[in-house]
């Protein structure tokens, strides 16, 4: 059976180039200024909220929320809020004229709670008036009669961690008759066997935080209703596809009456990824009740209240190991928080259990891992979708079987690690592109491992010294997550530019700027020559959701087969027009293009494309790329879960005070295999911005609730993140080009991966710091928190 032209082509494009040096390209891997940096710097782009003063006579429509965190609806009153001045109407539940749902994955979270609400942040009511502040103070008239049931604060008052077991309770989900929304595990070889011929187990429980994401923009959505009933959104998502189903659903019209178009972007990591539904349905509900332009805009606080966060995690390791440091077996029981709603919890607790065991060859395991819902705020996609949480059990249990052991760090994982030609905990066969060791390699060498290492422990005193080391590897792509494919439309104009379309957003991260530089390498037309098109849902192709990594490895793809076809074409037509002996012949270096060997022999670019005209050649091209099925066996937890993975390794050099328990960051180091750099520029940010990100899940941040499930953390006052006060002096940023022959010139991702295993290789450096093995121990959870440190640091005995 012979492979769809797309797979060949990426194949062939891949097997071209494979061993060419990333200094032979022209714009692939080269420091770029992206597409939109100076219009960024200069103030020009309109995010959401820049654009609600373009539209006159605009109504606000503001999310009257719960007052308890879980209670039945017994009545709404909503006739004082009526008769505020400006007020236009109040909608509840009962106005949806389709699905009252908005739930991501399942049709678990109605828009407007109408029977019971399950966390603080769910809305009873939209009031509609001529101004937000008066919407805002209409909103306090609201009268909800609620009868309180218990609250739910801690996963484990829902299941009990030994054995993942249900606890009786009061259910938050009581029509699902479960509070568990998924479970997923593991089963490979003999577990028991293993543990019984260990030379060494090591056991411990771990926790993570609820982590916020924390970007620039808060959620707007505008609304504007048309003549033909339909309605056209501009909103803050990045998924606009998805947005418009959703709002599709609610408004109980067909696509083609919904247009959703994303502006400029404030950031996003996953928290854009699920709210721009609800927003923009709230938005396009007022509108088409109204018949006037609608405008939903978040404070600070509504935001954090209303959008998803991290994933908590509360997991149970044990793994076994032999005298010479082989790793056995590993046994886990893990549950994740998700929150009032399962949002894209079932897909973020898979994702966590195929990471469960981390980048290391493991021949037996049992894992199990259960998705849970409580009264907090809603858990969903945050930047690496579940594998920080494991990878910080795996990576602290890595350092604790060395120091049993007697081992370096390095050492140990380096006997364990995942090779060419090595088979994943799943069974997968990794036949190439695993730059694992050789990133490790690297990074040893830039951050001075051994010396530091040596020098470091030998420090006593107040402040101490200490490096740690964590690695990771991560999925490319959504995997059995859903069908996975992405389109791109590449159109060149008559007097040469091209104008690029996709439905993939960039909302900060700068992934469209690769997709050009794809485009350009395979056309010879520097990126200068492109126009990017914002993602609209009535005019660029739907490209599949912006998570996952995907944008380079499947948009990546899909550019590449749709500049491959156009360059083809272009090729065929140069070589008549020149007199090349071959299209092959043709060198594109715009402005010029000749023959191989024959430079001062041309036509200009304008020229070639101009002839396109006359002869009847198209020069637009549809790419479309699919990524290979992902196999996956429930009972288990065995296939090939994703086509490729991104490898990488972390090393954290920290200064800890012991007397406060304050940790510092004094420099850091990251190596990732992502098999090419394709955007040099954006991808040195990532792993900068990773780290950063990552350094404050390690040390500071947490959404915290209340026993009534009420949020304390609702601002950047009480919700800390890094400033630039804490980042470390240096960041080096290294890459490892193993090669992937499905990516694009063989890339891989690297949005998500740049978070995973910063908490573990700062908390690991922490437990160098304080060299004690009881220390050591007692650090297991995030984040590490002066507090939390000094309270180790005395329990363990430590003095100066």
């Amino acid at each position: 059976m012979s492979k769809p032209d797309y797979i060949e082509i990426v194949e062939e494009v891949f097997n071209k180039t494979r061993n060419k040096p990333t200094q032979e390209f022209k714009y692939l891997g080269k420091h770029i200024v992206r597409w939109d940096a100076i219009s960024k710097v200069t103030g020009r782009p309109l995010f959401t909220a820049d654009m609600i003063n373009l539209f006159k006579n605009a109504v606000y429509v503001y999310s009257v929320r719960a007052k308890y965190a879980h209670a039945k609806i017994k009545k709404i009153d909503y006739s004082e809020a009526l008769k505020y001045p400006g007020v236009l109407k109040v909608i509840t539940a009962e106005d949806v004229p389709g699905i009252n749902d908005v739930g991501y994955v399942l049709p678990d979270q109605p828009l407007l709670a109408d029977r019971k609400v399950r966390y603080i942040g769910d809305t009873v009511a939209l009031v509609v008036a001529e101004s937000l502040e008066n919407a805002r103070e209409a909103g306090e008239l609201v009268n909800v009669d609620y009868e309180p049931l218990p609250v739910y604060t801690d996963v484990l008052q829902v299941i009990d961690l030994n054995g993942l077991k249900e606890k009786e309770h009061v259910l938050i989900h009581d029509e699902r008759g479960s509070d568990v929304l998924s479970r997923y595990k593991i089963r490979v070889g003999d577990v028991e066997k293993a543990f019984k011929e260990a030379s060494v187990i090591v056991e411990n429980e771990y926790r993570t935080p609820m982590q916020e994401h924390a970007y620039l923009e808060p959620e707007a959505a505008i609304a504007i209703p048309e003549p033909d009933g339909g309605v056209t959104i501009y909103a803050k998502t990045q998924c606009p596809f998805d947005t418009r189903r959703a709002v599709s659903n609610v408004l109980g019209l067909p696509f083609n009456m919904v247009r959703v178009i994303a502006p400029a972007l404030g950031g996003g990591f996953g928290g854009a990824e699920d709210v721009g539904n609800e927003i923009a349905a709230k938005a396009a509900l007022a509108a088409l009740a109204l018949k006037r332009t609608a405008v939903v805009l978040h404070t600070r606080e509504e935001s954090i209240i209303g959008h998803t966060k991290r994933h908590p995690m509360v997991a149970k390791y044990r793994h076994a190991a032999s005298r010479d440091g082989t790793i056995l077996a590993v046994d886990a029981d893990i549950v994740l928080d998700t929150g009032a709603y399962a949002s894209l919890g079932p897909f973020v607790g898979w994702r966590a259990t195929v990471h469960s065991t981390g980048p290391y060859k493991v021949k037996n395991a049992r894992v199990d891992l259960a998705v849970v819902y409580t009264n907090r705020i809603p858990a969903g996609a945050f930047r690496g979708f579940g594998n920080p949480q494991v990878t910080f059990a795996v990576e602290r249990q890595m350092d604790l079987l060395a120091e049993e052991l007697g081992m370096d760090p390095v050492e140990f994982r380096l006997k364990n690690i995942l090779r060419n030609g090595d088979r994943t905990v799943h069974g997968q066969l990794l036949d190439h592109g695993v730059g694992l060791e050789e990133a490790i390699k690297r990074a040893l060498e830039i951050s001075g491992w051994h010396e530091k290492r040596k020098l470091y422990s030998a420090i006593k005193g107040p402040v101490r010294r200490g490096i740690g080391i964590a690695l990771m590897y991560h999925g490319n792509s959504i995997g059995a997550e859903g069908a996975d494919f992405s389109t791109v439309s590449l159109i060149i104009q008559r007097d040469g530019s091209i104008i690029f379309r996709t439905g993939l957003t960039d909302m900060g991260q700068g992934s469209l700027q690769g997709l050009v530089n794809i485009a350009a390498e395979i056309l010879g037309v520097p990126p200068s020559y492109f126009k990017i098109e914002l993602a609209d849902t009535a005019s660029t192709p739907d490209a599949g959701p912006t998570v996952a990594s995907r944008s380079t490895a499947m948009g990546g793809n899909a550019t590449l087969v749709a500049a491959y076809k156009i360059r083809q074409r272009l090729n065929k037509l140069a070589a008549e027009m020149l007199g090349c002996a071959s299209p092959e012949d043709v060198v594109i270096e715009a402005p010029k293009v000749y023959c191989k060997g024959e430079p001062d022999h041309y036509i200009t670019w304008k020229e070639l494309v101009e002839q396109t005209f006359w002869k009847g050649i198209p020069i637009q091209e549809f790419g479309y790329y699919r990524a290979p099925p992902a196999e996956w066996h429930e009972e288990t937890g065995t296939g090939q879960p994703y086509f490729t993975y991104t490898f990488g390794a972390v090393v954290s050099d920290v200064e800890v005070d012991v007397e406060t328990g304050l940790t510092k960051v004094v420099e850091a180091t990251v190596v990732y295999d992502i098999g090419r750099v394709v955007n040099r520029t954006g991808a040195e940010h990532h792993g900068v911005g990773g780290y950063i990100q990552g350094m404050g899940y390690a040390l500071m941040e947490d959404t915290v609730h209340s026993e009534n499930g009420h949020v304390y953390t609702t601002s950047f006052s009480t919700y800390h993140i890094p400033t630039g006060l804490d980042i470390p002096e240096r960041i080096h940023v290294d890459f490892v080009e193993a090669g992937f022959i499905r990516g694009p010139f063989g890339a891989k991702g690297l949005g998500e991966p740049s978070i995973v295993a910063k908490a573990p290789s700062i908390v690991n450096a922490i437990g160098h710091a304080l060299g004690s093995k009881q220390a050591n121990r007692l650090l297991n959870r995030i984040p590490a928190t002066p507090d939390f440190v000094r309270e180790a640091v005395k329990k363990a005995g430590l003095s100066r």
